[in-house]
């Protein structure tokens, strides 16, 4: 039986994930038990995947995180052909000068490096990794011209 203090945070994380226009959650289930929270069900990308585990980070009560989300169009890719997807959107995104960013792919995992002209370019390129299906952890390395790696905002 759930207590009290599992009822209010279960009630807030479910706030914060129906508030986030990133997040489908009618195939999204949220339970806390001993104030850890549970979170199953499917997501439609490792970006909304990403955001529902942002929005119980910054959820006030929630300690540890158990996420069993599964992606629903997963697609399981080789190292070259993710790297050559986020490279080719990058591309085509009007907002990012993807000449200076180096693309790596190893099981999912894309890591970014290199320098852009913008704090704003960097978010973006960063952002626009996530939606790549087969995508399942973005590591950015990416510096901004002009700014020394401490001197960026800390979102």
């Amino acid at each position: 039986m759930a207590t009290h203090r599992d009822r209010e945070i279960e009630e807030q994380v479910t706030r914060a994930l129906r508030k986030d226009s990133r997040i489908d959650l009618s195939e999204i289930s949220v339970h806390v038990d001993n104030g850890i929270v549970y979170l199953n069900g499917t997501v439609d990308s490792a970006a909304e995947k990403k955001a529902a585990k942002e929005d119980l980070q910054a959820t006030a009560g929630v300690g540890q995180i158990v996420d069993r989300l599964i992606l629903r169009n997963y697609i399981e890719r080789s190292d070259e052909e993710l790297a050559h997807s986020v490279k080719q959107f990058l591309i085509r995104d009007i907002d990012v000068d993807e000449h200076p960013i180096d693309i790596e792919a190893s099981s999912g995992v894309v890591t970014l490096k290199g320098r852009v002209a913008s704090y704003a370019q960097k978010m973006e390129a960063e952002c626009a990794a996530w939606w790549i299906p087969g995508v399942t952890d973005v590591i950015s390395h990416l510096e901004v011209d002009g700014l020394e790696p401490t001197d960026e905002p800390d979102y």
